[in-house]
């Protein structure tokens, strides 16, 4: 019996060796675990938030701009191509048309290249008989109609603002009875979107918008 027991005393010790060094192991694990992030830790995981933030608020900034323009540009469209469309009806059911001769002492200059004459101005006769004149003003940047019945007073108004240029091309012919007509006219109309302060500061300036049309009359007596 007593040899027994001295064969058993080592292993016992042994194995309560190694149960206080698990003991030991497991004890350190939870104090490593518990004691939290280190300076260097928190340095890092805020660097990397910070350029997550900062990507993101790139991303919505320039989200931003593009609905901006697109919202800009597709408001200037649609008003610009809806007076190029009025236009082109005035002159398409219209007589009378003009100017067709130069005039060197316009300002600006009525010039003839061709068969081409080259204005800031339109004229017409509409389908009520008033006298219409469409003319562009360079220092107010607007796009004017004047409108003058047969009897009583004319009436001017803007037809639209932010007009950077403006120019009408009347092709002319000589009619059965030796008179100028007009046989083709284009508008060259070049419009800048309206100054809203708002998509200033998110976009800048926005793109200008160009429309060349043309149009020949039904009746050109």
């Amino acid at each position: 019996m007593n040899v027994t027991l001295n064969n058993l005393t080592p292993r016992l010790a042994a194995a309560a060796t190694s149960a206080s060094q698990i003991s030991n192991q497991k004890s350190a694990i939870r104090n490593r675990s518990s004691r939290g992030l280190s300076m260097v830790e928190l340095l890092i995981a805020l660097a990397i938030s910070a350029m997550l933030l900062t990507a993101t608020m790139v991303a919505l900034d320039a989200s931003f701009k593009a609905y901006a323009d697109s919202a800009e540009q597709a408001s200037s469209q649609a008003a610009t191509r809806m007076i190029v469309h009025r236009l082109l009806t005035m002159v398409r059911t219209s007589t009378a048309h003009g100017p067709l001769e130069p005039d060197g002492a316009a300002v600006p200059a009525i010039t003839l290249a061709g068969n081409t004459i080259t204005s800031n101005y339109i004229e017409l006769i509409d389908t009520k008989g008033y006298l219409i004149r469409i003319e562009y003003d360079a220092a107010k940047e607007e796009l004017w109609i004047t409108s003058t019945p047969p009897v009583g007073t004319a009436i001017s108004e803007p037809l639209i603002g932010g007009v950077t240029s403006c120019t009408f091309y009347n092709e002319r012919r000589v009619n059965e009875q030796g008179l100028y007509v007009l046989s083709r006219s284009t508008i060259d109309l070049t419009v800048q979107p309206g100054e809203d302060a708002t998509l200033n500061l998110e976009n800048g300036a926005a793109t200008p918008i160009r429309v060349v049309a043309s149009t020949m009359p039904r009746r050109v007596e």
